[in-house]
């Protein structure tokens, strides 16, 4: 993500994807994956430009494959209940 783009413009784009992402069939199971993969890639290949992608790295990087699934989840969901 750009390190210019705000939260809440990074917040409403991750949800215009979900919402792509529900509208063409895929499962809930497929999506976390998705995002689990995403987030492994963005963890490992990314350098964090501003606060809140520091703390998802931070957090991603000290979680365990446990961890990282209830992340992926809550990340999801939150992004799901963006208005």
């Amino acid at each position: 993500m750009p390190g210019s783009e705000s939260f809440e413009s990074f917040r409403q784009n991750l949800a215009r994807r979900l919402d792509q992402a529900q509208s063409i069939g895929a499962s809930r199971g497929t999506i976390l994956n998705a995002a689990k993969d995403v987030a492994e890639w963005l963890s490992a290949e990314v350098t964090p430009t501003n606060p809140e992608q520091r703390l998802l790295k931070e957090l991603w990087d000290v979680s365990d494959d446990r961890e990282r699934h209830a992340l992926t989840n809550v990340l999801v969901k939150f992004v799901d209940h963006t208005p």
